[in-house]
């Protein structure tokens, strides 16, 4: 069986991008989720990621994780489709999904969507916290 991140590595870089066509890291678990989990995420398109309104999206993503519909958990409670939150400068502005308890699906500018090892130095060094979407708690707890 195929794993569900397969269908989502190669996808090209497109700034607030959140369709098979071109995806932002924001717009790729706005995909996935929407099409995976049948689950909407608030796209913030209009917060494009130029390094003037990263400040913006790291509020916009601090409001969700400060008792929005995402809420943090430990590293070693991670499951798939957890979000895992990357500081780029002093700031949680990059996002990627989690595959496995190591593992986790993003994109960065330039470059397409690629399944990234978070205990890399490049990445365990920037990673800031894993967050549970509030229907995935629900749903963990009914299963």
């Amino acid at each position: 069986m195929m794993h569900w991140s397969t269908s989502y590595v190669g996808l090209p870089w497109a700034e607030t991008g959140d369709t098979p066509d071109g995806v932002s890291c924001w717009g790729l678990c706005v995909l996935v989720y929407r099409e995976v989990l049948g689950i909407a995420l608030p796209s913030y398109a209009g917060l494009c990621a130029c390094p003037a309104e990263r400040r913006q999206i790291a509020a916009a993503f601090a409001r969700e994780t400060g008792g929005g519909f995402l809420f943090p958990v430990s590293l070693a409670d991670a499951r798939e489709f957890d979000l895992a939150a990357f500081r780029v400068g002093d700031l949680d502005a990059h996002v990627g999904l989690v595959c496995t308890p190591t593992q986790a699906l993003h994109i960065t500018q330039g470059h397409d969507s690629a399944v990234l090892d978070i205990r890399e130095p490049r990445w365990a060094s920037r990673f800031s916290g894993l967050y549970r979407h509030a229907e995935m708690m629900d749903r963990s707890r009914a299963a």
